[in-house]
Protein backbone atom coordinates (compact mmCIF):
# COMPACT_ATOMS: atom_id res chain seq x y z
CA UNK A 1 0.00 0.00 0.00
CA UNK A 2 1.57 3.42 -0.75
CA UNK A 3 2.13 6.02 1.24
CA UNK A 4 -1.14 8.76 1.35
CA UNK A 5 -0.75 12.48 2.56
CA UNK A 6 -3.93 13.90 2.97
CA UNK A 7 -4.27 17.65 2.21
CA UNK A 8 -7.70 19.51 3.89
CA UNK A 9 -8.93 23.11 3.88
CA UNK A 10 -12.70 23.15 4.54
CA UNK A 11 -14.44 20.60 2.87
CA UNK A 12 -11.98 20.55 0.08
CA UNK A 13 -9.46 17.16 0.21
CA UNK A 14 -6.63 15.90 -2.00
CA UNK A 15 -4.95 13.31 -1.69
CA UNK A 16 -0.78 12.58 -2.26
CA UNK A 17 0.95 9.73 -3.38
CA UNK A 18 4.69 10.85 -3.29
CA UNK A 19 6.60 8.09 -4.05
CA UNK A 20 4.29 6.79 -7.18
CA UNK A 21 5.68 9.38 -9.30
CA UNK A 22 4.59 12.70 -7.15
CA UNK A 23 0.52 12.15 -8.24
CA UNK A 24 -2.29 13.37 -6.84
CA UNK A 25 -4.69 10.19 -6.62
CA UNK A 26 -7.71 11.93 -5.53
CA UNK A 27 -9.19 15.70 -5.29
CA UNK A 28 -12.75 16.78 -3.76
CA UNK A 29 -13.29 20.83 -3.84
CA UNK A 30 -16.25 22.55 -2.64
CA UNK A 31 -17.69 24.79 -5.12
CA UNK A 32 -17.32 28.73 -4.53
CA UNK A 33 -16.24 27.32 -1.45
CA UNK A 34 -19.02 26.92 0.21
CA UNK A 35 -21.47 23.75 0.39
CA UNK A 36 -20.95 19.84 -0.20
CA UNK A 37 -17.43 18.84 -2.10
CA UNK A 38 -17.21 16.80 -4.92
CA UNK A 39 -15.12 14.49 -6.82
CA UNK A 40 -13.27 16.09 -9.46
CA UNK A 41 -10.51 13.40 -10.81
CA UNK A 42 -10.91 9.91 -12.69
CA UNK A 43 -10.03 7.79 -9.61
CA UNK A 44 -6.16 6.72 -9.39
CA UNK A 45 -5.93 3.44 -7.51
CA UNK A 46 -3.71 3.96 -4.35
CA UNK A 47 -2.56 0.13 -3.92
CA UNK A 48 0.14 -0.33 -6.53
CA UNK A 49 2.43 1.52 -8.49
CA UNK A 50 3.26 0.42 -12.30
CA UNK A 51 5.98 2.89 -13.63
CA UNK A 52 5.40 1.21 -17.21
CA UNK A 53 1.35 0.75 -17.48
CA UNK A 54 0.35 3.33 -14.58
CA UNK A 55 -3.55 3.69 -13.24
CA UNK A 56 -5.40 6.29 -16.10
CA UNK A 57 -6.59 8.94 -13.36
CA UNK A 58 -5.63 11.73 -10.89
CA UNK A 59 -3.42 13.74 -11.81
CA UNK A 60 0.60 13.66 -12.68
CA UNK A 61 3.68 15.62 -13.32
CA UNK A 62 4.80 15.88 -17.14
CA UNK A 63 8.50 16.28 -16.69
CA UNK A 64 11.79 16.55 -17.79
CA UNK A 65 8.92 17.14 -21.40
CA UNK A 66 5.82 16.03 -22.04
CA UNK A 67 4.25 13.80 -24.76
CA UNK A 68 5.63 11.75 -26.96
CA UNK A 69 9.47 11.99 -28.83
CA UNK A 70 9.75 10.59 -32.52
CA UNK A 71 11.72 7.74 -33.02
CA UNK A 72 13.38 7.94 -29.29
CA UNK A 73 16.05 9.95 -30.48
CA UNK A 74 16.50 13.82 -29.77
CA UNK A 75 18.50 16.13 -31.59
CA UNK A 76 20.84 18.25 -29.60
CA UNK A 77 23.37 20.36 -31.46
CA UNK A 78 23.24 18.36 -34.58
CA UNK A 79 24.13 15.07 -32.56
CA UNK A 80 21.08 12.47 -32.74
CA UNK A 81 20.51 11.23 -29.15
CA UNK A 82 19.28 8.08 -28.13
CA UNK A 83 16.58 7.65 -25.56
CA UNK A 84 14.65 4.67 -24.34
CA UNK A 85 11.03 3.68 -26.27
CA UNK A 86 8.07 3.47 -23.88
CA UNK A 87 6.86 -0.34 -25.19
CA UNK A 88 3.40 0.79 -25.69
CA UNK A 89 4.04 3.61 -28.00
CA UNK A 90 7.05 1.95 -29.54
CA UNK A 91 9.31 3.27 -31.38
CA UNK A 92 8.66 6.91 -29.59
CA UNK A 93 9.02 8.01 -25.75
CA UNK A 94 6.23 8.67 -23.48
CA UNK A 95 5.23 11.71 -21.00
CA UNK A 96 8.97 11.85 -19.60
CA UNK A 97 10.18 9.73 -16.41
CA UNK A 98 9.08 12.24 -13.32
CA UNK A 99 5.96 10.41 -13.13
CA UNK A 100 7.79 6.97 -13.51
CA UNK A 101 10.20 7.97 -10.22
CA UNK A 102 9.59 7.76 -6.52
CA UNK A 103 9.09 11.70 -5.23
CA UNK A 104 10.10 12.46 -2.10
CA UNK A 105 7.56 14.72 0.58
CA UNK A 106 10.10 17.80 1.40
CA UNK A 107 7.25 19.06 3.73
CA UNK A 108 3.73 19.04 4.38
CA UNK A 109 1.40 21.01 6.43
CA UNK A 110 -2.85 20.95 6.86
CA UNK A 111 -3.13 22.51 3.58
CA UNK A 112 -0.10 22.31 1.55
CA UNK A 113 2.66 20.44 0.54
CA UNK A 114 5.84 20.47 -1.41
CA UNK A 115 7.27 17.40 -3.32
CA UNK A 116 10.73 16.96 -4.93
CA UNK A 117 12.52 15.07 -7.30
CA UNK A 118 16.11 14.28 -7.81
CA UNK A 119 16.44 12.48 -11.02
CA UNK A 120 19.56 10.60 -11.69
CA UNK A 121 21.14 10.21 -15.89
CA UNK A 122 19.18 7.23 -17.25
CA UNK A 123 19.03 5.59 -20.62
CA UNK A 124 15.03 7.67 -20.44
CA UNK A 125 16.83 11.02 -19.74
CA UNK A 126 20.44 11.63 -19.99
CA UNK A 127 20.96 14.43 -17.92
CA UNK A 128 20.32 15.26 -14.16
CA UNK A 129 17.73 17.48 -13.62
CA UNK A 130 15.50 18.57 -9.71
CA UNK A 131 11.88 18.09 -9.97
CA UNK A 132 9.80 20.45 -7.61
CA UNK A 133 6.31 20.84 -7.22
CA UNK A 134 4.22 23.05 -4.48
CA UNK A 135 1.02 22.07 -3.62
CA UNK A 136 -2.08 24.31 -2.07
CA UNK A 137 -5.00 23.47 -1.22
CA UNK A 138 -8.29 25.87 -0.50
CA UNK A 139 -12.25 25.41 0.06
CA UNK A 140 -12.67 25.61 -4.04
CA UNK A 141 -8.78 26.17 -5.06
CA UNK A 142 -6.46 23.52 -6.29
CA UNK A 143 -2.83 25.27 -6.92
CA UNK A 144 0.24 23.36 -8.58
CA UNK A 145 3.44 25.03 -8.63
CA UNK A 146 5.62 23.37 -10.73
CA UNK A 147 9.71 23.53 -11.63
CA UNK A 148 12.34 21.59 -13.25
CA UNK A 149 16.20 22.70 -12.76
CA UNK A 150 19.07 21.31 -15.07
CA UNK A 151 21.77 19.45 -12.57
CA UNK A 152 24.22 18.50 -15.09
CA UNK A 153 26.98 19.79 -16.68
CA UNK A 154 25.54 20.78 -20.52
CA UNK A 155 22.61 22.35 -21.78
CA UNK A 156 19.14 20.54 -21.26
CA UNK A 157 16.02 20.70 -23.07
CA UNK A 158 13.08 20.75 -20.96
CA UNK A 159 9.64 21.04 -20.63
CA UNK A 160 6.81 20.93 -17.96
CA UNK A 161 3.06 20.11 -17.68
CA UNK A 162 0.17 18.36 -15.37
CA UNK A 163 -1.25 15.39 -16.96
CA UNK A 164 -4.65 15.95 -14.94
CA UNK A 165 -7.82 13.02 -15.40
CA UNK A 166 -11.28 14.88 -15.34
CA UNK A 167 -14.30 12.92 -14.40
CA UNK A 168 -16.53 13.41 -17.35
CA UNK A 169 -19.87 13.22 -18.73
CA UNK A 170 -19.73 13.12 -23.00
CA UNK A 171 -22.59 15.96 -23.43
CA UNK A 172 -20.11 18.15 -21.25
CA UNK A 173 -19.47 21.96 -21.80
CA UNK A 174 -15.63 22.37 -22.69
CA UNK A 175 -14.59 25.76 -22.75
CA UNK A 176 -10.65 27.09 -24.31
CA UNK A 177 -8.84 29.29 -26.92
CA UNK A 178 -7.71 27.55 -29.76
CA UNK A 179 -4.69 30.56 -31.43
CA UNK A 180 -3.50 27.15 -33.68
CA UNK A 181 -3.69 23.94 -34.31
CA UNK A 182 -0.74 21.07 -34.43
CA UNK A 183 -2.72 17.92 -36.02
CA UNK A 184 -1.43 14.60 -35.18
CA UNK A 185 -0.26 11.88 -36.86
CA UNK A 186 -1.93 8.75 -36.99
CA UNK A 187 1.22 7.49 -33.94
CA UNK A 188 0.52 11.21 -31.86
CA UNK A 189 3.57 13.47 -33.32
CA UNK A 190 3.20 16.84 -34.18
CA UNK A 191 4.31 18.20 -37.87
CA UNK A 192 3.22 21.60 -38.22
CA UNK A 193 0.72 23.73 -37.33
CA UNK A 194 -2.38 25.87 -38.96
CA UNK A 195 -4.83 28.06 -37.75
CA UNK A 196 -8.08 26.88 -36.30
CA UNK A 197 -11.12 26.18 -37.65
CA UNK A 198 -14.46 27.63 -36.13
CA UNK A 199 -15.01 24.58 -34.55
CA UNK A 200 -12.02 24.21 -33.09
CA UNK A 201 -12.55 26.86 -30.95
CA UNK A 202 -14.86 25.97 -27.36
CA UNK A 203 -15.53 29.99 -27.08
CA UNK A 204 -18.52 29.93 -25.54
CA UNK A 205 -17.83 26.47 -24.33
CA UNK A 206 -19.99 23.48 -25.68
CA UNK A 207 -19.23 19.70 -26.05
CA UNK A 208 -16.57 18.08 -27.52
CA UNK A 209 -17.36 16.24 -30.87
CA UNK A 210 -18.29 12.41 -30.50
CA UNK A 211 -16.07 9.89 -30.17
CA UNK A 212 -12.70 9.07 -28.39
CA UNK A 213 -10.15 12.39 -29.84
CA UNK A 214 -6.82 13.68 -29.19
CA UNK A 215 -6.02 17.36 -30.24
CA UNK A 216 -2.66 19.66 -29.74
CA UNK A 217 -3.51 22.90 -29.09
CA UNK A 218 -0.59 25.98 -29.41
CA UNK A 219 -0.43 29.83 -29.04
CA UNK A 220 -3.11 28.84 -25.83
CA UNK A 221 -4.00 31.78 -23.20
CA UNK A 222 -4.20 29.55 -20.38
CA UNK A 223 -8.12 29.70 -19.78
CA UNK A 224 -10.12 26.43 -19.69
CA UNK A 225 -13.14 24.71 -18.21
CA UNK A 226 -14.66 21.60 -18.11
CA UNK A 227 -18.15 20.95 -17.00
CA UNK A 228 -17.83 18.05 -14.09
CA UNK A 229 -21.21 14.99 -14.12
CA UNK A 230 -23.17 17.10 -11.72
CA UNK A 231 -22.97 20.70 -12.96
CA UNK A 232 -20.40 22.52 -11.66
CA UNK A 233 -17.50 24.44 -13.47
CA UNK A 234 -13.84 23.94 -12.97
CA UNK A 235 -11.73 26.34 -14.15
CA UNK A 236 -8.00 26.31 -15.25
CA UNK A 237 -6.01 28.81 -15.32
CA UNK A 238 -2.23 28.52 -15.96
CA UNK A 239 0.92 30.89 -16.58
CA UNK A 240 1.92 31.78 -19.90
CA UNK A 241 4.62 29.29 -20.27
CA UNK A 242 1.91 26.84 -20.63
CA UNK A 243 1.36 27.76 -23.93
CA UNK A 244 -0.10 24.71 -25.63
CA UNK A 245 -2.82 21.96 -24.28
CA UNK A 246 -3.62 18.61 -24.77
CA UNK A 247 -7.09 17.47 -25.34
CA UNK A 248 -7.47 13.83 -24.79
CA UNK A 249 -10.66 11.56 -24.51
CA UNK A 250 -10.33 7.87 -24.68
CA UNK A 251 -12.71 6.00 -27.05
CA UNK A 252 -14.46 4.45 -24.04
CA UNK A 253 -15.34 8.39 -22.81
CA UNK A 254 -14.12 6.93 -19.52
CA UNK A 255 -12.22 10.31 -18.35
CA UNK A 256 -11.48 13.75 -20.06
CA UNK A 257 -7.58 15.11 -19.93
CA UNK A 258 -6.76 18.48 -20.91
CA UNK A 259 -3.48 18.85 -20.16
CA UNK A 260 -1.71 22.30 -19.53
CA UNK A 261 1.85 21.77 -21.28
CA UNK A 262 4.73 24.01 -22.32
CA UNK A 263 5.24 22.74 -25.50
CA UNK A 264 4.17 20.76 -28.19
CA UNK A 265 4.35 16.49 -28.90
CA UNK A 266 7.76 16.52 -30.09
CA UNK A 267 8.57 19.44 -30.09
CA UNK A 268 12.34 19.64 -29.48
CA UNK A 269 12.87 17.87 -32.73
CA UNK A 270 10.53 19.73 -34.77
CA UNK A 271 12.38 22.92 -33.21
CA UNK A 272 15.55 21.57 -34.50
CA UNK A 273 14.15 21.20 -38.03
CA UNK A 274 13.48 25.09 -37.88
CA UNK A 275 9.76 25.10 -36.96
CA UNK A 276 8.36 27.85 -35.03
CA UNK A 277 6.36 28.14 -32.13
CA UNK A 278 7.14 24.85 -30.64
CA UNK A 279 7.34 25.56 -26.96
CA UNK A 280 10.22 25.01 -26.09
CA UNK A 281 13.14 25.31 -23.71
CA UNK A 282 16.78 24.87 -23.00
CA UNK A 283 18.13 25.10 -19.86
CA UNK A 284 21.96 25.74 -18.87
CA UNK A 285 23.52 24.17 -16.23
CA UNK A 286 22.03 24.99 -12.44
CA UNK A 287 18.70 27.10 -14.33
CA UNK A 288 14.93 25.98 -14.22
CA UNK A 289 11.87 26.18 -15.51
CA UNK A 290 8.44 27.23 -14.03
CA UNK A 291 5.19 27.49 -13.63
CA UNK A 292 2.00 27.27 -11.44
CA UNK A 293 -2.05 26.36 -12.38
CA UNK A 294 -4.85 26.75 -10.60
CA UNK A 295 -7.45 24.49 -11.02
CA UNK A 296 -10.82 27.13 -9.67
CA UNK A 297 -14.27 25.05 -8.84
CA UNK A 298 -17.50 27.16 -8.98
CA UNK A 299 -21.19 26.46 -8.52
CA UNK A 300 -23.38 24.89 -11.97
CA UNK A 301 -24.77 27.13 -13.79
CA UNK A 302 -28.18 27.88 -14.49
Amino acid sequence: MNTVVVLQAGHARARLLPASGGRISALRLAPDGNGVAVDVLHPYPEDFFDPLRWGKGGIYPLMPYSNRIAQAQLQVDGVVMALAPHPDVAPHTLHGNAHALPWQLESHGADHAVMALDAAASPAWPWRYQGRMVIHLAPSVLSVSLSIRNDDATKMPAGLGLHPYFRHRPDARIGYRAGSIWPPTQDFVARSSRAPSLDENHVPARALRSGGLTDYIGDWDGQASVELPEGELLEIDADPVFAHLVVHRPDALTYLCLEPVSHVADGFNLAARGVPNTGTHWLAPGESLTGKMTFTLRKARA
